[in-house]
């Protein structure tokens, strides 16, 4: 027997009720699926779940496990005697009251396609408790052992991760654990455990220093308010994060302070209702010297202040012993520099206005904490956000408002605003740019000076939230005062058509869409004339797996824009008198390559037409090369250029031995004002070496001028 086996003592009411009960699906003497466990964490961390869960197709039947009275009917749920059908659409005879034989149907699944069977609670006067432990539902044979392949250590009640397994101080442990109770599919393999615990040891394992403590086990349905104390953040349905030091209603911790500094042994042991075991040992080193990072802090805006100047906002971490911060920048994404450290960036200031900023100037930026201890420790990076200051306008605001960690992308940071930023930049759209999030919109409400809103939701769903009601507000207020919003996530039908009626509401009157469904299933995406016919891309591998698309259908006004290989509808786009919208029913930044974004971008701009029918910019009176600065250049250049009629362009770099070197195509072109930088690399991504080169504009089938820059290395 395995040295940590708990006797699994029943509750003295599980005694009292039904054992060796059946199965509720036909054949009810044998062995079915299992899809999910008692006291499993739903969604994010919302509640416990208070049943089992046994996978059967919609509209199949439910039989009785017990025979007796029913004594409780609801639109999707019967209860007969101790036992509660749950996702069940009861038979239309039944009435309470009502007696039922043993394996009688008494309802059928719907849509949720699965029985939730809940044993004991309501009005069977039992609490309510777990099937499948020893003596209850028969047969059920699971030889197979549960898993915690994943250990993290934080500090108690936060989320700081100590680095290295070095730890010191109040110490979290944080197990993501799983059971499997067959192998006929994945979700078999992805279940609650049943009890989780941990152990500190000596070196060598040979003495047992503290513990077990076993604080967790699933004989009975814990109390909703305790969720946050059992499962960690990034909790899910299918990601269960235990809070192995915890005890069930209150906190708990291993206290470093205890031991003398030096190597350790912890292990974390789980358990399903079986007495199969997983014990997981991590080799960790206990110190008195504070080693963990603080809290990152998070971006709420870059851009430009009222008097034109770079400014930025942040939220600062909690932690006592901050020091300050470490802004980093880059022109490229890719090289960074900074010179505003901890001196300048104190741990007391929540912005900085940066009078000196170069105007026109595309720069990344992202932020790190330090804080006071002899070696500083250095947090995780912010977000990354992008900014281009101009005097000229439109200006575009873009809005982080990708939330979620727990889907498909599950880094704590990312980069996607600069995904949308580059690709205004490299559509040739000459205008300011600004980055914020959803936060700050909320909290600021000030969106109104842009001429167009990008905002994007990647992947967040119904508990994260695609457009809350407070962003609903702004941006209905936004596109009533005159102003164009492009959106982009794979939820967003998803989440809005399961809300409220002014969820609804907002989804079909301002976004002018309505949702079809989920998981488009194809990742090839074409466009729809005449904006953006002639225009294809593929999707969904990166930076993250894009798995559940949505496809809409038009509402109030909204038009087909793009559609999925398969013929569902990828975008739905509206143009008002001064108004537009342009709904993305995937995340953009999976888009396949930059140059497809841009373009992408460049032809929804083009939509907007932010020309001075909606604004106060002068129509070009022909066309030109404005300018191409810096010239001479060494990374790259920009070439500002003015365009006088509707038409196809382009701009061909040529080399002094006339070969074409970069083509840069703008179709659809309205009369306006754009930018294009080109960063010294020809069509093949290879640098080009110093020297002479040609800018050639094109407009239509005839006019072109001709522009000479010199590359300096």
């Amino acid at each position: 027997m395995h040295k940590y086996f708990i006797l699994l003592c029943l509750p003295l009411w599980l005694a009292a009720q039904i054992n060796n009960f059946s199965w509720p699906l036909a054949p009810m003497n044998q062995q079915h699926r299992i899809s999910a466990t008692f006291d499993e964490c739903r969604e994010d961390r919302d509640h416990f779940h208070n049943g089992t869960d046994m996978p059967l197709a919609q509209g199949q039947n439910v039989l009785s496990i017990m025979a007796g009275t029913v004594t409780g009917i609801g639109s999707d749920w019967i209860r007969v005697e101790d036992f509660a059908y749950v996702h069940v659409i009861p038979l239309a005879t039944l009435l309470v009251g009502n007696t039922v034989a043993q394996g009688a149907v008494v309802g059928h699944t719907d849509s949720y396609a699965h029985i939730h069977l809940n044993y004991g609670g309501g009005a069977s006067g039992h609490p309510t408790g777990n099937p499948l432990l020893p003596g209850k539902i028969t047969p059920f044979v699971d030889p197979y052992h549960p898993r915690s392949p994943i250990i993290q250590f934080v500090l108690d009640g936060s989320s700081s991760t100590f680095p290295n397994n070095t730890l010191s101080g109040h110490v979290d442990i944080i197990a993501q654990a799983a059971d499997t109770t067959d192998l006929q599919s994945s979700i078999d393999m992805n279940n609650g455990i049943y009890t989780i615990g941990w152990a500190l040891h000596s070196a060598d394992t040979s003495e047992t220093l503290e513990g077990p403590y076993f604080w967790f086990e699933a004989d009975e349905l814990y109390s909703n308010s305790n969720i946050n104390r059992v499962y960690a953040p990034g909790s899910s349905t299918s990601i269960y994060r235990y809070i192995v030091t915890n005890r069930i209603t209150s906190n708990d911790y291993l206290n470093c302070d205890l031991y003398e500094p030096g190597p350790y042994v912890i292990s974390v042991m789980s358990s399903d209702t079986r007495d199969n075991w997983d014990t997981t040992y991590v080799n960790v080193l206990l110190s008195n010297v504070d080693l963990l990072p603080p809290g990152r802090p998070d971006f709420r805006y870059i851009g430009s202040d009222a008097n034109g100047n770079l400014h930025l906002e942040w939220d600062p971490p909690d932690d006592a012993d901050l020091a300050g911060y470490i802004l980093e920048f880059s022109f490229d994404g890719i090289n960074w520099s900074s010179n505003h450290g901890p001196d300048i960036l104190t741990a007391d200031m929540t912005s900085f206005t940066e009078e000196s900023f170069s105007g026109d100037s595309y720069i990344q930026f992202r932020m790190k904490a330090v804080d006071t201890s002899f070696n500083p420790n250095h947090s995780e990076y912010s977000d990354t956000y992008a900014v281009r200051l101009s005097d000229n306008q439109p200006s575009i605001l873009i809005v982080d408002g990708f939330d979620r960690t727990n889907g498909s992308w599950t880094s704590l940071q990312h980069n996607f605003a600069t995904y949308y930023s580059e690709a205004i930049v490299n559509s040739g759209f000459s205008a300011g740019i600004s980055t914020a999030s959803n936060e700050w919109v909320t909290a600021t409400q000030d969106i109104h000076d842009y001429s167009a809103v990008f905002w994007f939701m990647g992947d967040d769903s119904r508990t994260d939230e695609t457009f809350s009601t407070s962003e609903q507000s702004v941006i209905t207020a936004y596109l009533a005062e005159g102003g164009y919003l492009f959106a982009s996530g794979a939820e967003i039908g998803y989440d809005l058509s399961a809300g409220s009626p002014a969820d609804i509401q907002f989804m079909n009157q301002v976004l002018h869409l309505d949702y079809a469904n989920d998981d488009a299933d194809n990742y090839h995406v074409d466009g729809v004339g005449p904006f953006f016919s002639g225009f294809d891309f593929n999707y969904g591998s990166n930076p993250y797996i894009e798995d559940w698309p949505d496809h809409f259908s038009p509402s109030t006004g909204g038009e087909i824009a793009l559609k999925y290989g398969n013929g569902l509808n990828a975008a739905i786009s509206y143009r008002g008198n001064n108004s537009g919208t342009f709904v993305l029913g995937l995340a953009f930044e999976t888009i396949d390559t930059e140059a497809n974004r841009s373009e992408l971008v460049g032809r929804i701009l083009e939509f907007f037409a932010v020309t001075p029918e909606n604004g106060d910019t002068p129509l070009p009176e022909e066309m030109s090369i404005y300018k191409a600065y810096p010239n001479p250049f060494n990374a790259s250049v920009n070439i500002e250029y003015h365009l006088d009629q509707f038409a196809h362009s382009r701009i061909i770099v040529y080399d002094i031995q006339g070969r074409t070197i970069k083509d840069h195509e703008l179709k659809n072109a309205t009369p306006g004002t754009y930018l294009w930088t080109w960063n010294a690399e020809n069509k093949k991504e290879q640098t080009m070496p110093s020297g002479a080169y040609f800018v050639q504009l094109i407009q239509g089938d005839e006019r072109s001028l001709t522009h000479k820059i010199v590359l300096l290395k």
